[in-house]
């Protein structure tokens, strides 16, 4: 990993908080609560408040930041990724016509994570796992897809907002160490 990685992080966060916030007010209007779509096993698995505030909204094309613009480009490669959704937050998108229940239940996982991690420690903890194992092994991804597996065969942990709030909590002890040492804690 390249020592300057993380002060270009942490110099690109303002920025990337910025798109993030313009992306969300640009589609505010188009946005839905999860439990307005009648998912009754999301119901099972995540507290009633969580489908409530959790918005989701439907898109032609699913946006990844321009990190690139904002210093990373090492991240270029994302832009020209196809992805089934995008969580900024406690919103997610998805590409129009994918629908799955189980593709809610992934975004929501990332929501949980938005929310135990904050906004920065989020995208630090997201984009140094993509520095590090690509986007399929990233840590946060990982953990997304293992639960999500986990939830189409019906054995879903109990307690899983819990669950994932530990399991992030875990993989920010790994990369709270790498903050520090790149210069800045977040």
């Amino acid at each position: 990993m390249q020592k300057d990685i993380i002060p270009r992080f942490h110099a690109a966060l303002p920025k990337i908080r910025e798109w993030i916030d313009d992306y969300l007010l640009r589609h505010a209007d188009q946005a839905r609560p999860v439990h307005s779509l009648g998912f009754r096993r999301l119901s099972t698995c995540f507290p009633q408040e969580l489908l409530e505030r959790t918005k989701v909204v439907t898109v032609a094309r699913v946006a990844f930041p321009p990190v690139e613009r904002f210093g990373l480009p090492e991240f270029t490669g994302m832009q020209k990724m196809t992805f089934a959704g995008i969580t900024f937050k406690d919103t997610f998108f998805l590409q129009t016509g994918r629908s799955a229940e189980s593709l809610h239940f992934h975004e929501l996982v990332h929501v949980v994570q938005w929310a135990k991690l904050g906004v920065d420690n989020f995208l630090l903890a997201y984009g140094l796992g993509l520095i590090q194992f690509g986007y399929d092994q990233s840590p946060l991804e990982q953990m997304a897809y293992t639960l999500q597996r986990a939830f189409e065969q019906g054995s879903t942990a109990p307690q899983v907002v819990q669950h994932i709030e530990q399991l992030t909590d875990a993989i920010w002890n790994q990369v709270a160490p790498l903050v520090q040492e790149g210069g800045g804690g977040a």
